[in-house]
């Protein structure tokens, strides 16, 4: 059994930041009041995976798998967080190891509501990419027109399956940028290669919604 000496409780006001992604993680947390927001990426490309209030638990990856945090908390609304350490987590397992099955389900429910915006984040990231590859290209005083690109090249480049890059070609030829045939797409000036520019801008600036 686990007393309230073994354990932590702190106060967080709003706006605080509990831990970031890729952080070391040696302790979970309980609310007790308020509001905690967890996120993913970079400031630049940050998304929303849940906001969790009195009565959630967060953090506990990192205990139960002891990698780095998955995932960035801040606090949303002044908050009363129980932290539970390493080896009181430890203990508690060990006196009720349902505690590890009850918490992977909760993940599991989870990650089956945060999929599709994960999801829809990376095709979004692996669009920029396949973008500024392609504009890295082409956007040169030297080129020559039309510029012709190999996908398979750009999938080399840019560290993505060529079917990905196929697939997002296409939707950009289909936007009236280029034509894409037989592997190869090309452009056939400056101002389609403009256009290209703005949907790379469009991604990226859709990336923090």
């Amino acid at each position: 059994m686990v007393t309230s000496a073994q354990r932590e409780e702190i106060r967080v006001p709003k706006g605080s930041v509990i831990f970031r992604q890729g952080d070391p993680g040696n302790e979970m947390f309980v609310i007790s009041e308020g509001r905690v927001r967890l996120t993913i990426g970079t400031a630049e490309q940050e998304k929303e995976v849940a906001v969790f209030g009195p009565g959630d638990f967060f953090g506990e990856l990192s205990l139960l798998s002891d990698e780095p945090r998955s995932a960035t908390a801040e606090v949303v609304e002044d908050a009363t967080l129980l932290a539970i350490g390493r080896d009181v987590f430890a203990m508690m397992v060990q006196d009720d190891l349902d505690i590890v099955f009850r918490m992977m389900n909760i993940q599991g429910q989870r990650l089956s509501r945060t999929n599709e915006p994960i999801q829809d984040l990376m095709q979004r990231m692996g669009r920029v990419r396949i973008a500024a590859e392609c504009l890295r290209r082409v956007w040169a005083p030297t080129t020559a027109w039309p510029a012709t690109l190999d996908v398979a090249e750009v999938s080399a480049a840019a560290g993505l399956s060529p079917q990905t890059v196929t697939a997002t070609v296409a939707e950009l030829a289909q936007q009236g940028i280029g034509s894409l045939q037989e592997g190869r797409w090309s452009i056939p000036d400056r101002t389609q290669a403009g256009k290209l520019l703005d949907v790379l801008c469009q991604l990226a600036s859709r990336g923090g919604n």
